[in-house]
């Protein structure tokens, strides 16, 4: 009898051990399949953390896939745009904007996330899907803002190429070959 019951114990300390090792096997998995999610809120954006916002990962947990992926492209949208405050091509309108992504943004994903939070769980759509639409129509509105200031940026570049390539191409032609 006594060694049945050490047999039983032993079986059970097993399933106990199994159970444990497939539970940690499984958080790593979760884990590492959250990390490639937020990852993805960073990637192709210059100049942002490797860490996401917490307030967008937050947003992103109220949405479905296809949702996710559109907030990730806003926010990947309203970063570039971001990214472009130091063009001396900006125009007063595409600076309001910007101050719009950088302080109102935040407190729109902020209250929305707010009202969220004592939601039920079928009401919290309510909240999420309109916020991410405003979301994707200012998405939108930065990446047209970015296309017209990297266009007037590049237009300046092509200026200034093509003036030094006069002005070098006049020095040659005004050099004697023998001073060359």
């Amino acid at each position: 009898m006594l060694e049945f019951l050490g047999g039983l114990l032993l079986f059970f300390l097993t399933i106990i051990l199994l159970t444990i090792w497939v539970g940690i096997r499984l958080a790593r998995r979760l884990m590492r399949s959250a990390r490639g999610f937020a990852a993805g809120f960073t990637q192709g954006v210059p100049g942002l953390s490797a860490l996401p916002d917490p307030r967008w990962a937050r947003l992103a947990a109220l949405l479905d896939r296809r949702q996710r992926e559109q907030a990730r492209l806003a926010r990947e949208r309203i970063s570039a745009l971001l990214a472009e405050r130091q063009s001396a091509a900006l125009t007063p309108e595409e600076a309001q904007l910007m101050i719009s992504c950088e302080k109102r943004v935040p407190e729109l994903i902020d209250t929305c996330l707010d009202r969220c939070r004592s939601a039920r769980p079928n009401e919290r759509c309510d909240y999420a899907t309109p916020t991410l639409e405003r979301l994707v129509r200012i998405g939108e509105e930065a990446e047209a803002a970015r296309a017209a200031i990297r266009a007037r940026d590049d237009g300046r570049l092509l200026t200034m190429h093509t003036y030094f390539d006069t002005v070098a191409g006049s020095r040659g032609k005004d050099q004697s070959p023998a001073v060359r």
